[in-house]
């Protein structure tokens, strides 16, 4: 009996573990996984490299030589995997969407931990960190689907995913490690999908490497491993495209014929019959090229894609240079075959050829046409016009002015500036078209026209040194030292001391060097010297520490020294003016309103009160001893000013009678405070204080009478 009561009851555990298991899955899926999924299907529409995945139409490959390949940068994402990143346009309309799919995922990991749709939840929130651009984290949920299922069905895809994050980020050795692991698990489990990505991956990369080998070994690998001859068609064809890109056209062409051999579909045989006939027109068979367009446009099932073979016709006139012909034939294209990206590209290629035979500006024209279309060289062409266009409006500026430059023509420093900077530009842009020569040259030009004062000038040498420094090393080495010299403290010197092997403190000795040798010249009564000296440190370093202090030496020579009080107030007014706020401003600015004010005529109360130190006496006021003060000070004035005395002669001896009419208060005021000297000192004698510089110096016992004339 217990026997049969213990199978009845591990059934009903079984049924009802069996159940909840199913209802955890049940509710799972239908109240996140499913919106999640939904959500991210929505996403992937709104991006451009899906397209590729969808594609319908004939592929368009142009050999790499043809494009503007701008300097590879040094750090981001290589090129070829620009096309994974979402720009933050195409991003903004859909992040709300990618944030509810990782919140919908938390939500399955911590409340569902146990349901079936885990690994499906961390590849949906591993893609939505992918597509916002955050590859740490989708490198963690990647990793986390690969640890908890190493061989689930979205192992390859998760292992896919994780080579793209380390790629983008520049891992290279860590990339290729996991593509060679993506590999592995995609034939395990016949993913072809991700073997044809993996296979891309790894050729591009090999390429970025600069392996055009490594980038062939997978597809032909794969071609002889492989069982399923449709597949094995596709990757003949990947194989001989990027031959065909790479500018191998003799290997292309053998290529697209192997792919007859296997089993491709309509558009297959279209792609490898067209670009066998594009291999052989490059290598100049135009007879065997022209007879497989024919047969190619008489077939009825390719007649959706006859715009294709129309493009192919025009690159054969192209390459046979007969110019006219191909003017004529781009009539009927554009009429019967408007905004077609097959012949968009044509026009890139005849804009290169042009552009190859100096042509800039037929060859702008032709890239006008040929951006305006999306196509795998529209970024190119939109580069190349922008900069042919910016090309020839600094033509327009630099050609007259060389003509006048080389008529020996006078310029002006404000025309030759213009001039430098135009010359300066043009040369960029020549520098980015790959023209070194072009570049160097103009360079050159940019540095020998600017004027030696403009600061500009620091940026033209040391943009030119760089350019020559593996060629002519001692020369640059010799500008960078100019550099130095002329512009220290520019971005340009700073980065040239560094790059010379100078110490941070070279412009601070050498201003500390230049007062030090003032100071020098000063305590041997070498004025003249030393004024130069000072000066030179206010023109050459005005944003050192030591300028202030040279200007405040300069007056400080004119006043004490030279005695001459007017060149003192000068500098004194630039110190003023230029550092108002250091500590050598603050101590003449009192003495500088005063001498302004004396010049004048007039002393303001404020400035007497800052240089009388006034008696205040502490008990309460006399107002007779205040009255007669007042009195004296105006008694004062008349005896300075004579006609006073003439024009109101009553009040003048009102003023002298006054104080007698109280004799005792008289006495008392007169006599008041005599017995105490320093009082007396105070209530007389305006105290003005200045710090000397040179008070750390030790005292000059030379006698030396040199008669200086004070610079005007």
């Amino acid at each position: 009996m217990f026997k049969y009561f213990a199978a009845i009851s591990f059934t009903f555990l079984l049924l009802v573990i069996g159940g909840c298991k199913q209802y955890d899955n049940f509710t799972t899926f239908y109240n996140t996984y499913y919106n999640a999924e939904r959500l991210i299907k929505e996403t992937e529409e709104d991006f451009d490299y899906q397209e590729e995945k969808k594609r319908v139409k004939p592929r368009i490959i142009v050999p790499d030589n043809k494009l503007y390949v701008p300097a590879v940068p040094k750090s981001g994402p290589p090129p070829f995997l620009n096309e994974f990143i979402i720009t933050q346009q195409k991003l903004q309309p859909v992040k709300t969407k990618l944030d509810s799919i990782i919140i919908k995922g938390s939500k399955i990991l911590s409340k569902h931990p146990k349901s079936n749709y885990i690994e499906g939840t961390l590849y949906l929130m591993a893609m939505s960190f992918f597509y916002q651009n955050q590859w740490i984290n989708s490198q963690i949920k990647c990793s986390e689907l690969i640890d908890k299922y190493p061989d689930g069905d979205l192992s390859p895809d998760a292992h896919l995913l994780m080579a793209k994050d380390y790629l983008i980020q520049r891992k290279f050795l860590a990339g290729q490690v996991l593509l060679s692991r993506t590999v592995d698990i995609a034939w395990q489990k016949k993913r072809y999908d991700i073997l044809s990505e993996a296979f891309r991956l790894e050729a591009e990369l090999s390429l970025f490497l600069n392996d055009t080998e490594g980038a062939l070994r997978p597809y032909k690998q794969a071609i002889v491993q492989c069982e399923d001859d449709e597949q094995r068609a596709k990757w003949q064809l990947d194989l001989a495209s990027l031959q065909y890109r790479i500018g191998m056209f003799d290997k292309a062409e053998l290529s697209f014929q192997r792919v007859l051999n296997y089993d491709p579909d309509y558009l297959g045989i279209f792609e490898a019959l067209l670009y066998e006939a594009a291999s052989k027109s490059r290598l100049g068979k135009f007879q065997e090229a022209e007879e497989i367009l024919d047969r190619l446009e008489s077939d009825g099932k390719f007649t959706e894609w006859r715009a294709n073979i129309v493009a192919e016709r025009l690159n054969i006139l192209r390459l046979q240079r007969k110019d006219t012909l191909f003017n004529k034939m781009t009539v009927y294209a554009d009429s019967a075959y408007p905004n077609n990206d097959a012949i968009s590209t044509v026009y890139y290629e005849m804009g290169m050829d042009n552009y190859f035979q100096n042509k800039y500006v037929y060859a702008r024209n032709y890239f006008a046409r040929s951006k305006i279309i999306k196509t795998p060289v529209s970024n190119s062409s939109d580069k190349m016009y922008k900069l042919l266009n910016s090309w020839e409006s600094k033509r327009n500026v630099t050609v007259p002015l060389m003509q006048r430059w080389a008529t020996k023509d006078t310029l002006n420093d404000s025309t030759l500036s213009v001039f430098a900077l135009n010359l300066f530009e043009t040369g960029r842009i020549h520098e980015e078209l790959g023209n070194s020569d072009s570049a160097e040259f103009y360079f050159k030009f940019a540095k020998d026209v600017s004027p030696v004062n403009d600061k500009a000038t620091a940026r033209y040498l040391y943009v030119y040194a760089r350019y020559i420094e593996d060629n002519e090393p001692t020369v640059t080495d010799s500008i960078l030292d100019y550099i130095v010299q002329q512009f220290p403290t520019t971005e340009y010197g700073i980065d040239a001391r560094k790059r010379l092997g100078y110490t941070e403190e070279f412009v601070i000795d050498t201003v500390a060097e230049l007062f030090k040798s003032g100071v020098m010249l000063r305590k041997n009564k070498e004025y003249d010297y030393a004024l130069r000296q000072f000066l030179t440190i206010y023109e050459k370093y005005p944003e050192n520490d030591f300028a202030a202090k040279a200007l405040y030496s300069v007056g400080w020579t004119f006043e004490n020294d030279l005695k001459n009080r007017d060149s003192a107030i000068h500098y004194y007014l630039i110190l003023l003016e230029k550092y108002p706020n250091s500590e050598y401003a603050k101590d003449i600015r009192a003495m500088v309103d005063y001498a302004n004010a004396m010049k004048a005529g007039k002393i303001p109360d404020s400035l007497k009160a800052l240089h009388l130190i006034k008696y205040e006496k502490k008990t309460q006021v006399d107002t007779i001893a205040i009255q007669s003060t007042e009195k004296g000070q105006k008694n004062k004035s008349l005896f300075n000013d004579p006609l006073d005395i003439i024009n109101k002669p009553k009040e003048f001896i009102k003023t002298l009678t006054e104080p007698f009419s109280n004799p005792e208060k008289m006495l008392e005021n007169t006599t008041k405070d005599v017995t105490d000297p320093n009082k007396l000192k105070e209530k007389v004698t305006p105290e003005i204080k200045f710090e000397n510089p040179f008070k750390d110096l030790e005292q000059d016992t030379t006698k030396k009478d040199v008669k200086i004339t004070p610079p005007k």
